[in-house]
């Protein structure tokens, strides 16, 4: 493939645009603090970034297309410092070698890098959004038994295993500032310990399946307000039953609890809110639990509403990137993938951030893919991706064509 080059060039390809948001230096830390290049000749921590990287922007499926598409591209990946192309073997064995943590340091580096340009402004009577932190996970089946899935074995023996992120999100940023990844087997309450030292005022929104009592008291004691749905097993003692107002019952709310989960002879009971919500367009009862006294019963049900969000992440990772085909059969290797996946969707929601006009993320996703490796200016390709003026100023390097003979069967 040729890109698009010349003195009106911004002087690296798409994809190098991409890759300088990385703060290169402090990676260069973590591989020296992890020795992740120690006994390595050639295909060092870095490129085995780029590559990776690579595979998720191109969608490629199988170590073959990796192989085949960076042959492709050969004298274009020098100005991203991979200097020799490696097999399809050497991507397998660092998958499979390497330790997956160096990875996660490096999304946790770039995170932090560009998180002051992450958050979404909102509205004065909207600005309780800000606070809003969401937790939510997504399961995907494997296609062997690698890591331990949930349910009973198949009556024909043929387990497959399954691969569990948990992450957490600031609504207002809209990518996952905390990530978990584990067999599918694992409970999701485990996850929630990773926010016990959450910050004060913010409004924690999870499904049913985080229930933990202890952690609950916990955040009403450090004023931390949570908002999820009543668990079936939960044992619930009713305190006090509030008066709904007119104005609430048109919002959809119906009953109004204050309540304590628990059994008597536990010690660990939770006060809280139970909040009886209708939800017409679905026409179903929701059950929702929340330790604030003070916001609107509906609001409540507002606030939960926006967890949909987390699954709108999960939705983009899976239908844009590459979630779907694993490189390697083995945890190490699946591991990798997910976090070079998680990487790359932080690069993508940058740009598409840095741009004037809102942009659909499939719509960027898209666009990065078919022009690479292009020289062409990110900002120029998302705003006006139809005008053929932003490709006129560059130079189209064509190849001499070479003739290719078919031998048609008779």
């Amino acid at each position: 493939m040729y890109g698009y080059k010349n003195s009106k060039s911004p002087g690296n390809s798409v994809f190098g645009q991409l890759i300088s948001l990385i703060p290169r230096e402090k990676v260069s830390r973590v591989i020296q603090e992890y020795k992740s290049d120690r006994y390595v000749k050639r295909f060092r921590t870095w490129d085995h970034l780029i590559v990776m990287l690579f595979s998720a922007l191109s969608a490629s499926s199988s170590l073959r297309e990796i192989e085949s598409g960076l042959a492709g591209y050969n004298k274009a990946l020098l100005h991203l410092g991979l200097k020799s192309l490696p097999r399809r073997s050497t991507i397998s064995d660092a998958n499979s070698r390497r330790d997956a943590k160096v990875f996660e340091r490096i999304f946790n580096i770039i995170y932090e890098r560009v998180r002051p340009f992450l958050p979404d402004s909102y509205p004065k009577n909207q600005q309780w959004m800000e606070k809003l932190f969401l937790v939510d996970s997504t399961t995907i089946t494997l296609f062997k038994e690698i890591m331990k899935a949930a349910g009973r074995t198949p009556a024909n023996g043929k387990r497959k295993g399954g691969v569990k992120i948990n992450v957490g999100m600031h609504l207002s940023e809209n990518v996952p500032s905390v990530v978990r990844i584990t067999n599918a087997a694992t409970q999701d309450r485990l996850f929630m310990v990773k926010f016990m030292d959450i910050e004060s005022g913010t409004i924690l929104v999870f499904d049913k399946a985080y229930v933990n009592y202890k952690l609950y008291n916990h955040w009403t004691k450090n004023n931390v307000s949570f908002v999820t749905r009543l668990h079936k097993s939960s044992v619930v003692n009713v305190i006090e039953e509030k008066v709904v107002s007119i104005e609430q019952q048109k919002e959809g709310v119906y009953r109004e609890l204050i309540v304590d989960l628990g059994h008597e002879k536990q010690e660990e009971k939770v006060r809280c809110r139970l909040i009886y919500y209708f939800d017409i367009e679905k026409g179903k009862v929701f059950k929702f639990i929340t330790n604030n006294m003070e916001l609107a019963a509906s609001q409540i049900a507002q606030i939960y509403k926006q967890r949909w969000q987390v699954e709108i992440l999960f939705k983009r990772l899976k239908q844009n990137l590459q979630l779907s085909d694993f490189l390697g059969d083995n945890e190490n290797a699946i591991r990798i993938q997910i976090w070079c996946n998680l990487i790359t969707d932080l690069l993508l929601t940058i740009i598409r951030k840095g741009i004037r006009k809102k942009k659909a993320y499939s719509i960027v996703a898209a666009l990065v893919r078919l022009h690479l490796m292009h020289y062409v200016a990110i900002s120029d390709l998302l705003l006006t991706p139809g005008d053929p003026s932003i490709f006129a100023q560059y130079r189209h390097d064509i190849p001499t064509q070479m003739a290719i003979k078919f031998q048609i069967p008779p």
